[in-house]
């Protein structure tokens, strides 16, 4: 069994990965790649992680009324990497 999901792992590298492409458009392949696989993931977890702690913080900051940057720094920006950014796109 695992022999298998080896080769199912090494053929989908190699037939997805296409050569023509790489060629043409060099980092951009590879920018799009770790953003796919590797950031996107990690922003993701910390809009999840940013929400549960903003909602623990959420009794201290409702008093002095800051909520709302606390809300834009931990929950709005890392989900705004997370979808709005294009693929590839590490330039902010």
């Amino acid at each position: 069994m695992r022999k298998i999901i080896i080769l199912v792992c090494f053929a989908f590298v190699f037939l997805t990965t296409p050569s023509r492409a790489a060629e043409e458009y060099g980092w951009r392949f590879a920018a799009t790649t770790t953003d796919i696989f590797i950031a996107r993931p990690f922003t993701f977890a910390a809009t999840i992680l940013g929400g549960a702690l903003w909602a623990v913080a959420l009794p201290i900051t409702l008093p002095t009324r800051t909520g709302r940057e606390a809300f834009d720094a931990l929950v709005r920006q890392p989900w705004e990497l997370t979808v709005d950014r294009e693929l590839g796109d590490f330039a902010d």
